[in-house]
């Protein structure tokens, strides 16, 4: 009988603290493993610069964001924002959240550029 893998990898959480100061559900978060693909092929130079994978490329945004801000439709971004670099680099990863499956579920992950950022409402 063949087995059946689950699909998601668990890459980290949105703790209760800033959930509750942001009014967002506290919840593990997940991205698919054809995201982790996708994120892999579409921003493979941007990987490669930094020297990461695109699983830890994600970790590494849920684990540092400062700043947390509306994306599209229901989605919300994680952002690491750096005001105190010249060139102010940003990094984001948008989640939706699933009633359905119970947690935040990566949409994309990807490099951004600031002035697109700093135009999204800023929720925490």
């Amino acid at each position: 009988m063949k087995q059946i893998r689950n699909p998601y990898i668990k890459v980290g959480r949105l703790k209760a603290t800033v959930a509750r100061q942001a009014h967002l559900k506290c919840a593990d978060i997940y991205v698919s493993e054809n995201q982790i693909k996708h994120i892999t092929i579409r921003h493979k130079v941007e990987l490669e610069q930094l020297g990461l994978s695109a699983e830890v490329y994600v970790k590494t945004i849920i684990e540092n964001f400062t700043q947390i801000r509306q994306g599209a439709g229901e989605s919300v971004l994680l952002v690491v924002y750096d005001d105190a670099n010249e060139q102010h680099h940003t990094a984001a990863i948008s989640l939706n959240y699933s009633l359905k499956k119970g947690f935040w579920e990566i949409k994309t992950a990807q490099p951004r550029r600031t002035e697109e950022i700093l135009k999204k409402k800023k929720i925490w």
